[in-house]
């Protein structure tokens, strides 16, 4: 993300041209003498998909460093996959279809056929990682890939500009600390809205990258509306408050960091910006 890059040829997706000229929002929070800049990201992008402009990129040249959520280097992936396969797969012969109802299996085994995605291998794990595999691989048969704004930008960033506000673990939490019921819950959610969930992210793209995070929070709540509360507290609330203190000390030290966090955290109720602003920030959009 250190070139700007202009006329990137436009990307179709479902029908959708996505624009040429992309500016995400992007806002300054100030105390009395510095500040910080928020960038709302989508973690996974279709090939291509234009995000960047000249303000981001001098923010992005002039910060004192950049925060991310989590480290995605190739040893940090590679530590959280494998932790992700010892908490996500049974070793004790239990089966997927053993802890799932005979109506959820029938619409799982619809959707794997429907994209093309091996059964198998689904079956022998538990409910979240299932829920994941499938998501992904739906998402991946629309054009949707590891081609999101963290994945560009690490790589160009020396590893003493780079910090990160959880660790793989902490993230990998979220899903796999859930109790079973949570689990079967989020994949029935996950399965219902399947088939609309590529032309939905389609339409949140678009409104991401026009930079209208109005219109981006009703379409991550409509999306997210079948989901259980507990875990929109685990993916999304809670983390935005545990966030409060490292931005804070940021703020205190005058550090003056570029944060790129997924853009559903700085949306809607109880967001980041909203959490900032009530404890006295001075919040601006400046993109």
């Amino acid at each position: 993300k250190l070139s700007v890059r202009h006329l990137i040829r436009a990307v179709v997706m479902l029908g959708l041209t996505m624009p040429v000229h992309a500016a995400p929002a992007l806002w300054e929070v100030r105390d009395s003498d510095s500040a910080i800049w928020l960038f709302g990201s989508f973690h996974i992008l279709p090939e291509g998909t234009p995000w960047r402009t000249p303000l981001f990129d001098k923010i992005l040249a002039d910060a004192d460093g950049v925060v991310l959520e989590t480290d995605i280097g190739p040893v940090a992936m590679a530590e959280i996959g494998a932790a992700a396969f010892a908490r996500g797969i049974y070793v004790d012969g239990t089966l997927l279809t053993d802890v799932i109802d005979d109506e959820l299996e029938t619409q799982l085994r619809q959707h794997a056929e429907n994209i093309g995605m091996p059964l198998g291998p689904v079956l022998a794990m538990r409910p979240w990682l299932a829920t994941n595999a499938i998501t992904i691989a739906a998402l991946a048969a629309e054009g949707f890939a590891d081609q999101g704004v963290e994945y560009a930008l690490q790589p160009e960033l020396a590893d003493e500009r780079l910090t990160f506000l959880e660790t793989g673990s902490q993230q990998l939490d979220v899903l796999a600390g859930a109790p079973e019921d949570e689990q079967i819950a989020l994949l029935r959610a996950t399965l219902d809205e399947l088939g609309e969930l590529p032309k939905l992210m389609t339409k949140m793209l678009t409104s991401w990258s026009n930079g209208t995070p109005d219109e981006l929070s009703e379409l991550f709540l409509m999306e997210m509306g079948g989901f259980d509360e507990a875990f929109m507290e685990r993916l999304i609330y809670a983390r935005n408050r545990a966030w409060m203190a490292p931005m804070r000390a940021m703020l205190a030290s005058n550090e003056e960091n570029l944060v790129v966090v997924g853009a559903a955290h700085l949306i809607g109720d109880g967001s980041v910006l909203d959490l900032l602003q009530d404890a006295g920030y001075r919040i601006e959009r400046i993109q």
